[in-house]
């Protein structure tokens, strides 16, 4: 293909494909403003601003000048083995992150894109409407003995990524009968072993699952955090109380309003207005994963994009189920409102595997 036709076939893809752009971008200007709202340090947010420089361009980098088809198994593997060493690392470390002097990093983050890489890679080479029980069986092991590391240090985002991938696997492909003899042992495991796991959990998990069943007892202690969220987007209403003027906010009644609780941040800011439009234009990216999934031309696009389609759900669903008090309050992130490095970087890379795939179906021999 001569270099003018790969500059006419580029610009047909930026024109047929500007609004998915533009809904990045949207919510990157989402996230940067919704972090110099909560008024922090300079230094604070021109890091958060860092983060998103260095996601768009690994983004900008890996859908134009890369291509997924050339990613063998062999690299992932190689990928996979280099997240499972940091994982291994968190082992022997007091929290999940790993400190490297100026820098600290989340390993846990960074399973989602190996992990739905190697998944879709595998699956792409053995095509069929049911999943071979040996394949399934590789699969469960390569997906839940990572998870099980993370578990030891991370539940809320173990258990997530846990179902995330159970619900991608049922996509894939699952005979009924598994399905139910799964249920079944599951099932049998809670009832036997819910009262010794129960015990086991440590006092601010039980906590949260007393804050959700019981809000007012536990109002003053463990729903503290739930109480000031559900106040934070109350008083947003419809339109918002303004750019840095949300009270919550700004007097920090609300814990960790830079991560877990960014959202409630936004919705006291901006609204029910402000909050319906960041979940609109994330829906339309969670749409357009979709939909490149249905047109990719190969089977490794297909799997690739429809995995990181349920990552993003299911990261926004149990964020905001969170915060509103429809699900027990988790430490799972809202991507691009919530500050961090790894889940930042993490979300940019996600986005950009699904639009090489867009990209390179212009290219496709």
């Amino acid at each position: 293909m001569t270099k003018i036709k790969e500059v006419k076939t580029t610009a047909l893809f930026l024109k047929e494909n500007y609004k998915a752009f533009l809904a990045v971008f949207c919510l990157a200007l989402f996230g940067i403003v919704n972090q110099l709202g909560m008024g922090e340090t300079r230094g604070y947010f021109f890091k958060n601003v860092l983060w998103h420089v260095i996601g768009i361009v690994i983004f900008v980098g890996v859908t134009f000048l890369t291509d997924y088809r050339k990613l063998t198994l062999k690299i992932l593997w190689l990928f996979y083995g280099v997240v499972m060493f940091l994982l291994s690392l968190t082992l022997i470390t007091k929290g999940r992150w790993l400190h490297l002097g100026f820098i600290s990093i989340q390993p846990s983050e960074f399973l989602k894109p190996v992990l739905v890489l190697v998944v879709s890679k595998i699956v792409s080479k053995e095509v069929s409407e049911i999943l071979d029980n040996r394949t399934l069986l590789k699969l469960v092991v390569i997906v839940y003995i990572p998870l099980f590391i993370v578990l030891l240090k991370d539940l809320d985002f173990a258990f997530i990524m846990g179902f995330t991938f159970f619900v991608y696997f049922l996509f894939l492909g699952v005979r009924k009968k598994l399905v139910v003899i799964f249920g079944i042992i599951c099932l049998a495991l809670g009832i036997i072993g819910g009262p010794f796991v129960w015990k086991e959990l440590k006092p601010h998990q039980r906590g949260r699952i007393y804050a959700y069943l019981y809000p007012e007892k536990y109002a003053r202690t463990w729903a503290y955090q739930l109480g000031q969220s559900l106040i934070a987007i109350g008083s947003g209403g419809i339109k918002g109380q303004g750019f840095r003027e949300g009270w919550s906010t700004r007097l920090n009644y609300l814990p960790a309003k830079t991560t877990d609780l960014a959202f409630s941040v936004w919705a006291e800011s901006w609204g029910f207005i402000g909050a319906t439009l960041v979940l609109l234009v994330y829906g339309y990216l969670i749409w357009f994963c979709i939909s490149i999934s249905e047109s990719a031309r190969d089977w490794f696009g297909k799997y690739l994009c429809f995995g990181v389609a349920l990552i993003l759900l299911f990261q926004v669903f149990f964020n905001v189920g969170g915060v509103t008090g429809l699900l027990p309050m988790t430490s799972i992130p809202f991507p691009f409102l919530s500050y961090g490095g790894s889940i930042t970087i993490t979300v940019y890379f996600l986005l950009s595997l699904v639009f090489n795939v867009a990209f390179k179906r212009y290219f496709f021999k």
